[in-house]
């Protein structure tokens, strides 16, 4: 079973987008917590944030298959226009 998570880094934190639920909530927060470590910046981003942040930054999406994590790019960072 491979397990999944969008998150941003921004603002010096790591962003996610709200749960589902309050016990699906705290099982993703305990799983980002053995990939990034314990002490990492990680913030939940209401889903009006979320989609802010989607649009202005590169997301990326965590996945777990078998105890080994990868980190891919899955939307890179909107240019901005020049002038």
């Amino acid at each position: 079973m491979i397990k999944e998570c969008q998150f941003i880094k921004a603002n010096g934190r790591i962003w996610v987008p709200a749960p589902g639920s309050w016990l699906g909530g705290w099982t993703r927060q305990r799983w980002l917590e053995r990939h990034f470590g314990n002490d990492a910046p990680l913030s939940i981003a209401s889903c009006e944030s979320w989609g802010r942040l989607y649009h202005e930054n590169e997301v990326h999406v965590l996945e777990e298959e078998a105890g080994k994590y990868t980190e891919k790019i899955i939307k890179s960072k909107k240019k901005k226009k020049k002038g």
